[in-house]
């Protein structure tokens, strides 16, 4: 069998090429999405979410006229600052739901210290229950991404 010695054309190397990069980035990005995420975790983003966790707790508790209230659901709106600050996460969808969260934290618990510092109950259970549902969606999309991560 004759071959040939002549080099193969341009056309079709670089074309193999570019489609090997294209393939390994591809790749590269759908394994890199679950191993940040898991590194977010690890590198304290787990540490705000469950901070963020516990706070749903406390807001749930400040439902009473406690003096002790305002300075809890203060607490409250640092964790939501330290959290907000924190490097944002790699995955779209828990980004949102968790940005979502965040935002609905931070009016409760403004509102929070707001009624506490006039002697009413801090928080209503109305009031609590959409941030309980929006952390509870966060929760569950960022224990997917991180559970899967390789």
């Amino acid at each position: 069998m004759k071959m040939s010695i002549l080099p193969r054309p341009a056309g079709r190397g670089a074309l193999a090429a570019v489609t090997a990069a294209v393939l390994i980035t591809s790749l590269a990005g759908c394994s890199d999405d679950k191993e940040t995420m898991a590194t977010w975790a690890k590198k304290g983003g787990g540490q705000h979410a469950t901070a963020i966790a516990q706070d749903v707790k406390t807001l749930l508790g400040a439902s009473d006229p406690s003096p002790t209230n305002a300075e809890h659901c203060r607490q409250v709106l640092d964790d939501v600052k330290a959290a907000k600050a924190y490097r944002p996460m790699p995955d779209e969808v828990a980004r949102a739901s968790w940005d979502r969260a965040l935002g609905q934290m931070e009016t409760v618990a403004g509102d929070c210290v707001r009624n506490a510092g006039a002697g009413k109950a801090g928080t209503t259970l109305s009031a609590v229950i959409p941030v309980e549902e929006a952390v509870h969606e966060f929760t569950d999309r960022f224990s997917q991404d991180v559970g899967n991560a390789p």
